[in-house]
């Protein structure tokens, strides 16, 4: 007896799920950890870099809260499967080391200790591991109405913990403060504790705690009393607050001043893989990290690793030597930094070697000049003038890595300053983000 219509059904209903489960691991990539790059970034990619590889019909759907399914075929039947999960980024170094995901999204560094307890899977901070996808202002923000337009960062730490619990203290009105913080899984919430909270302070346990950053900058808005951070990418309605500490000059989170990592919460998205990533992976990587990937960050309102030129005037303050080096010249949106405590470039100025190099060869560029002035900190140990020979080391290096690149530098000079505070918002917090070096451009036909 022929089997009746629903069995019929049935059968190639189960025949073409064989079909799928044979096929969905062609391109298969797992992408799980932070929310700031989950919620949208991340999916945004996975379905460009789909279309770019020929897939078509690309979909996208969300399989649970905060988890997101991106499918494919092309015309030859492969398919295009990738998973997004972003439930913080401490959720998805757990990920990475168990297998589970193909590449961990954090929205911030990887820590000594996460490093250390990695080893299995590389040298997570190594430029073939570690990748820098996008940069990110942490964001203070207020309702669009309140009056205050700038804090210094010890302030909004004495907000948060409690010591500080009236927006009339700060300067406002006389009105509660209300806080508004990430979850504890969150990327966004360690950098807020790594950079705001130095002293080891907790949140407040009012604060009300949001999974999602989307959720938490619309509630800020909304909320007259209100103080949160959300990253700059997440703001749409609520008023970012411009920032300073001790001498340095309030900057608002923007292009140049995240881009730079001048601002003093400014910060690196990254995806983290491992060093035996499947040739998929790290194709995908590179697509991120170039033109087209690096467009879907800025449209998503990242600050992405592209290299602008910007009109910047020199604040007083700085080494005499440096106005020598920066006159009649143009800002470029990067700095090059380094490892902590090493001389060693870190992972994005390593990238930013070939940006740099790709950037000055363009057209319009070749007959322009690239002039570098490089910043140390001399903490009151030892000589000064070891630590200026260091600094000039290291922006002679540089020189050298872009001169093998064809590219000439036609001054650089190095400065060390005790204060910590070298230029317009240099981070007072810490001294390595001081350790930098600035790229300038200048125009000898201008």
């Amino acid at each position: 007896m022929k089997p009746n219509f629903p069995i019929r059904a049935l059968l190639a209903a189960a025949a073409m799920l064989l079909h799928q489960a044979a096929t969905a691991a062609d391109i298969e990539l797992r992408l799980h950890g932070s929310n700031t790059l989950g919620a949208k970034l991340a999916p945004d990619l996975l379905e460009a870099y789909a279309r770019a590889s020929g897939f078509q019909d690309v979909k996208r759907i969300e399989t649970a809260p905060a988890e997101y399914q991106v499918t494919g075929l092309d015309e030859e039947g492969r398919s295009f499967a990738g998973t997004v999960k972003a439930h913080g980024t401490n959720t998805g170094f757990a990920d990475l080391m168990s297998g589970r995901a193909d590449v961990w999204m954090a929205s911030r560094v990887a820590s000594v200790e996460e490093a250390a307890s990695s080893t299995a899977l590389g040298d997570l901070h190594s430029v073939e591991q570690e990748h820098v996808i996008a940069l990110d202002g942490l964001a203070i923000a207020v309702h669009p109405g309140n009056p205050i337009n700038r804090l210094s960062v010890s302030q909004v730490a004495a907000a948060f913990t409690g010591k500080v619990d009236n927006w009339s203290q700060l300067g406002g009105p006389d009105r509660p403060i209300k806080l508004y913080a990430r979850d504890a899984n969150s990327g966004t919430f360690d950098s807020f504790k790594s950079m705001v909270l130095t002293n080891g302070g907790q949140v407040a346990a009012s604060a009300l705690r949001f999974e999602s950053s989307s959720e938490l900058e619309r509630a800020v808005a909304a909320d007259p009393a209100a103080l949160g951070f959300v990253g700059l990418s997440s703001l749409k309605t609520a008023k970012a607050l411009a920032l300073f500490e001790g001498s340095t000059l309030p900057l608002e989170p923007n292009a140049l001043s995240v881009a730079t990592e001048e601002y003093l919460l400014s910060r690196r998205l990254y995806f983290y893989t491992t060093s035996t990533a499947r040739p998929e992976v790290r194709a995908f990587i590179e697509f991120a990290l170039a033109q087209e990937g690096q467009s879907v960050a800025a449209n998503l309102g990242f600050i992405a690793q592209r290299i602008f030129v910007a009109k910047e005037t020199p604040v007083p303050g700085n080494p005499p030597g440096y106005y020598d080096v920066v006159a009649s010249a143009d800002r470029l949106s990067l700095n090059f930094r380094f490892r902590p405590r090493s001389s060693v470039l870190d992972s994005r100025a390593l990238r930013d070697i070939n940006r740099l190099s790709d950037f000055m060869k363009e057209p319009g560029n070749r007959h322009k000049q690239l002039r570098l002035a490089a910043f140390g900190v001399h903490d009151g140990q030892g000589s000064p003038f070891l630590v200026l020979f260091s600094v000039n080391d290291r922006v002679d290096h540089i020189a050298q890595m872009l001169g093998n690149k064809g590219v000439a530098t036609r001054m650089s000079r190095g400065f060390i300053d005790g204060k910590s505070s070298v230029a317009a918002g240099a981070r007072p917090l810490e001294s390595a983000p001081n350790e930098r070096v600035e790229v300038w451009l200048y125009d000898p036909k201008a």
